[in-house]
């Protein structure tokens, strides 16, 4: 089951708070405000782990292709889980001040986007209830983004996600 995201996507750096949790805000080395539009207009590749409470870690790694349409961004990504591999599209359009909203494969409904200077969090949901919260955080070289995911069901953090997204 692939619930990563990246976006709201060949290296090994990781989070070195791997247990922070969504509602803590992610480092940022950067005082740029993200546009997570431009962000992921063109390639992006993104490394990282995902650890399940009942399956252990995986390896993850996520290969991106953006592009505007209609002036939205269309995200499609090609997602591999340890030896699995699937595919899913991201739409995502401004619709106020630092406020997007979007649609993306896995979810069930609409996808909510909030920026706040060089941060973005996203929230969703999924089959079966299952919420998504993540949170991206632009750096300094603003070509790298951290991806900090968590997934919960009844509450409960079933998986997270710790990735670094390169352009």
């Amino acid at each position: 089951m692939a619930w990563i995201t990246h976006s709201p996507i060949g290296l090994a750096l990781m989070l070195a708070g791997a247990g922070c949790s969504a509602g803590d805000a992610l480092p940022v080395a950067s005082a740029r405000t993200l546009d997570p539009i431009a962000f992921f207009i063109g390639r992006t590749h993104g490394q990282g782990q995902l650890t399940k409470l009942l399956g252990g870690t995986t390896p993850v790694t996520v290969d991106s292709v953006g592009r505007r349409q209609s002036g939205m961004l269309v995200l499609d990504q090609r997602i591999r889980e340890g030896t699995k591999v699937s595919a899913r599209t991201w739409t995502m359009r401004p619709t106020g001040t630092n406020l997007y909203s979007g649609t993306l494969t896995d979810a069930t409904g609409p996808v909510s986007i909030l920026v706040a200077g060089a941060r973005a969090d996203i929230r969703y949901t999924m089959k079966g209830g299952v919420t998504v919260q993540q949170q991206l955080a632009l750096q300094s070289d603003g070509a790298t983004m951290i991806n900090h995911l968590e997934v919960r069901k009844f509450g409960i953090r079933v998986a997270k996600l710790d990735e670094v997204i390169r352009k």
